[in-house]
């Protein structure tokens, strides 16, 4: 029992612990060590899962030390599918240093739905800059300037910007690789660059790959050779069917170009700093819909190649030991974009929330790893108990085709104590030894032959005590049965009644909180959950939308208000990550009064 209370504690826990670990502030800097001449990139990221992100009263630190160039610039990225969140916001800034030495950026603070959050303090080694002549291109961007004097130059045709994808007419859900490339001569360098414009990406689930600068690599352009950096490397995911664009990427580029000057008549090479101006331009993807033909029904949105597999880790238990299964998939595509199926067990079988993991490397072909959800079950009842399969199913792009896998079915034997075991195995065993003596018996060489007259069983007293014994014990059942039966009717009625006052008194909390949006929709789909679960007596397990639409029905409730109710839990589910008025959140509340008082 005492195993059976600490799973139940860490179940209860786990969401807490999870709450505070969704939001995370951090800084980041293109560089920790650089010359006096050099530039610096500081980015301080706040990211969240799950939930959107309310920030405010954002405070940089003072950059002592350092000459603030450009910023703060801002950015941010948010995107909900299948029901998860995902959001990071972004100030950069642009930083020169002053001096030289170990210089240190203090801490970043900002609050986040009322929790405040702070970053770590960064050191960054700064050394006297040294002049160059070399037109040789600098191993990251931004590099040293090589001179103060910079021409600018508005038409430039040996630098060129390009944004390469992996495909161009993508399924929807199916990853695309974005690669962003700058090419210059061989013979030119790069001496400073900053981001004018970022390109966005409306519609579809973004992810980084890569963002550190690398090069420079050897390369062609029209036959001509060019040296070129990778600027960054993005996972794109579209969202939607149809045309999608790519805003393009805008940099302005400080590069060092040979030129020759005239000495006393003499043609001298040296080199100049020219400032020019270069976008990738856009790009546009036409996105492919899934197949609506042969689609299964338990198709939850997985594009890619996976496995799928159900596990337990023990098929012998004790009634009341816990026992933990998974459901995992494990390949490569959106695994970060869909839900895994659910678990359904038999009666007998306590099944709890499931606690799901992601171990998830993002690639340029797609997110690589596996997730999983691993259920805790508790056996009310001793015997053999059957675990269904599982099925998953997945889109695979390459095919063009739906893709099924099913898991086995589980086995899984529970016993009592382990004390009535044993003596249920020893009376088996002692009944066996019975069996076989009676089997093999002697023939007696002397036979005890019984006189015909002796009495008759029928109508002599011990006929008649068997018979009234029959009778008190047929009583004694019947009244049994009726307890067993009133017990179990008082039983549901209680969970009824509990389910019943807890939608009372969740309806009550929504009313509170019709000035928060977060709360007044929990609270507002808790009332309606447990609300739901005692008129159609119901677990959570089975609280889909399909089963709910069917029990209505089954119920005589009218077509008008199966639909305002399935319509008012999609309002639930949406609201909480979407701007809603407090005019919208009474409406709500009314339509979920209306429903609640009409069911009655």
């Amino acid at each position: 029992m005492m195993k059976r209370i600490v799973f139940i504690l860490v179940l209860v826990l786990l969401p807490v612990i999870s709450l505070h670990s969704q939001v995370q502030f951090k800084a980041r800097v293109s560089k920790t060590e650089l010359s006096t001449g050099d530039r610096l990139q500081v980015n301080f990221e706040i990211s969240a899962k799950s939930q959107t992100i309310k920030q405010r009263n954002f405070t940089p630190p003072d950059f002592k030390g350092f000459q603030k160039v450009m910023g703060p610039s801002t950015s941010q990225e948010y995107s909900y599918i299948n029901g998860r969140v995902s959001s990071k916001f972004v100030y950069s800034y642009i930083l020169q240093p002053l001096k030289t030495g170990k210089l240190t950026i203090g801490s970043a603070t900002v609050t986040v739905d009322g929790q405040t959050y702070k970053t770590q303090p960064l050191t960054i080694k700064v050394v006297k800059g040294q002049a160059n002549t070399s037109p040789a291109a600098p191993a990251g961007i931004p590099g040293s300037p090589k001179s103060n004097n910079v021409t600018v130059n508005g038409k430039v045709d040996n630098a060129i910007l390009v944004a390469e994808l992996t495909k161009t007419n993508p399924y929807v859900n199916e990853a695309v690789g974005l690669v962003y490339k700058l090419y210059i001569p061989r013979n030119y360098g790069v001496v400073n660059y900053n981001e004018t414009g970022q390109p966005q990406f409306n519609g579809f689930w973004a992810q980084d790959v890569d963002k550190k600068i690398s090069g420079p690599y050897e390369g062609e352009v029209n036959g001509k050779p060019y040296i070129y950096y990778i600027l960054r490397k993005k996972l794109l995911f579209p969202q939607h069917a149809g045309k999608l664009v790519l805003k393009p990427l805008t940099l302005q580029i400080d590069l060092q170009v040979p030129v020759y000057r005239n000495f006393f008549g003499m043609r001298v090479p040296d080199y100049e700093v020219q400032r020019v101006r270069l976008t990738s331009g856009k790009k546009v993807l036409r996105v492919k819909d899934l197949p609506a033909k042969d689609r299964p029904v338990d198709f939850s949105g997985a594009v890619g190649n996976f496995d799928f597999k159900m596990q337990i880790d023990k098929n012998q238990i004790k009634m009341d030991e816990p026992v933990n299964v998974s459901l995992q998939v494990s390949g490569t595509g959106n695994l970060k974009l869909f839900d895994l199926p659910k678990l359904k067990a038999p009666e007998g079988l306590e099944v709890y929330e499931p606690q799901h993991t992601e171990q998830v490397q993002t690639t340029f072909a797609g997110n690589k790893g596996l997730v999983k959800d691993d259920y805790v079950i508790v056996p009310n009842n001793a015997g053999k108990f059957i675990i269904p399969a599982v099925r998953f199913v997945y889109f695979d792009p390459k095919s063009g085709q739906y893709v099924t896998k099913t898991s086995d079915d589980i086995v899984l034997f529970v016993t009592g104590d382990g004390k009535q075991s044993l003596q249920n195995t020893m009376a088996n065993n002692r009944t066996g030894a019975v069996g076989k003596a009676l089997d093999f018996r002697f023939i007696k060489e002397q036979a005890h032959f019984m006189s015909p007259n002796r009495e008759v069983f029928y109508g002599s007293k011990w006929f008649y005590r068997l018979i009234a014994g029959s009778v008190i014990l047929a009583f004694l059942l019947f009244g049994y049965y009726k307890y067993t039966s009133n017990k179990v009717i008082d039983l549901a009625y209680e969970k009824q009644k509990k389910n019943r006052n807890l939608a009372q008194k969740f309806l009550k909390e929504a009313k509170k909180s019709v000035n928060d949006k977060a709360a007044f929709y929990a609270h507002l789909e808790k009332a309606l959950h447990n609300f739901l679960k005692s008129q159609l007596h119901i677990d959570t397990a089975e609280m889909t939308r399909d089963n709910i639409r069917r029990k209505l029905v089954e119920k005589g409730i009218s077509q008008k208000n199966i639909e305002l109710l399935i319509d008012l839990l999609n309002r639930c589910d949406m609201a909480r990550y979407a701007p809603a008025s407090t005019t919208k959140m009474t409406d709500d509340l009314a339509d979920a009064e209306k429903l609640m008082n009409h069911f009655k």
